[in-house]
């Protein structure tokens, strides 16, 4: 089992993702179900965007292909979706259409 965790494209300009990692390697917040079992952090990307932040090139298909390829099976909804996104719910129902377990979080 290896997770991934998926941030806001909307902040990609201005997170550098050390928060997540961060969490994750001392095991804190949304990280804390691995403490007794560290899982292969295999994945950090970002979402497929809003008409904010869309591209015309966006492979949505081929970035979760490469997730399952590379063993991902549970993703993190990083905090910076939820706090930047109205479509919080879809981007969960999206990758759990697509067979991969959710985690809501990564770090505080």
């Amino acid at each position: 089992m290896s997770i991934g965790i998926m941030a806001c494209r909307k902040l990609m300009g201005r997170c550098s993702g050390t928060g997540c990692f961060k969490a994750y390697n001392n095991s804190k917040d949304a990280f804390q179900i691995y403490k007794d079992k560290k899982e292969e952090l295999g994945s950090f990307f970002y979402c497929i965007g809003c008409k904010d932040t869309m591209t015309d090139f966006e492979e949505w298909e081929h970035k979760i292909k490469q997730l399952k390829n590379n063993n991902i099976d549970t993703i993190h909804i990083a905090l910076c979706i939820k706090v930047e996104c109205d479509k919080y719910n879809l981007h969960e129902e999206l990758l759990r259409k697509e067979g991969f377990e959710v985690v809501h979080g990564s770090h505080k």
